[in-house]
């Protein structure tokens, strides 16, 4: 039943927000898509324009929903809240969150690295390889992440493509190499999308976003080095301090 109740002591206006809210969450809608315009919600629910206003305005307030000038309004990808306090993987959260994640390779090369990346990693032989990886993260069909990945290749030498494509990196090395990564250091830092990355992410430049950088590793050997850029409407980090 669509029509709303005026006899009940709650707001109209909540009690529609509460309606789309479940639809949803139900996922009548998914994130990304159009919901029906203003006056078509008018007519549904036999409520007036401001009281749609205001359901959506509460609906964009918790993040529910966004609106877009002259194109409508739209169902937003959920917040992603990650704790700080243990290892983690973007695969892995994402799974528990009940999205698909996936990656597209951008870049997949062995290369001696330049001196900083080889610093980063504790690499101190001259001439020693490392795997050069730019990848696209996705939660379902939702780009959340780009990724440059530095990993020194005489710990996996035979890697492909096809593996990252198909795998989380972390279970990755602990099937396939039997490469524990067990501890890591992360530094955030606010940063803001640049032309390149407003392409893929579909949002315009100089949309507020997060820039990390990461140390994975095994026992007290370095085996993954990543700079990333993660959607800062869609990811949000949380640390508890005692």
């Amino acid at each position: 039943m669509s029509q709303l109740n005026d006899k009940l002591p709650t707001a109209l206006y909540y009690q529609l927000k509460e309606r789309l809210m479940s639809r949803i969450t139900m996922k009548e809608w998914n994130p990304n898509d159009k919901i029906p315009n203003e006056l078509a919600l008018c007519h549904e629910y036999n409520v007036s324009r401001i009281t749609v206003r205001q359901a959506l305005t509460e609906l964009e307030r918790e993040g529910y929903v966004i609106r877009k000038q002259g194109k409508g309004t739209f169902v937003s990808f959920p917040r992603i809240e990650q704790n700080l306090t243990s290892f983690y993987s973007f695969s892995d959260e994402f799974k528990k969150r009940g999205f698909k994640p996936s990656n597209k390779i951008l870049e997949f090369h062995l290369t001696i690295p330049v001196s900083e990346i080889a610093g980063k990693l504790g690499i101190e032989n001259a001439g020693k390889q490392v795997f050069c990886i730019k990848r696209l993260r996705y939660a379902d069909e939702t780009l959340v992440a780009i990724e440059s990945t530095y990993l020194p290749a005489d710990l996996f030498n035979d890697l492909t493509m096809e593996d990252l494509e198909n795998n989380s990196l972390y279970e990755i090395m602990r099937q396939k190499y039997d490469v524990n990564p067990n501890s890591a250091e992360e530094s955030i830092g606010a940063t803001s999308i640049g032309d390149r990355e407003s392409v893929f992410f579909g949002v315009r430049k100089g949309t507020a976003a997060l820039d990390i950088e990461r140390f994975a590793f095994s026992g007290s050997r370095c085996v993954e080095y990543t700079t990333g850029i993660v959607r800062g409407d869609i990811f949000r980090f949380h640390v508890k301090l005692t």
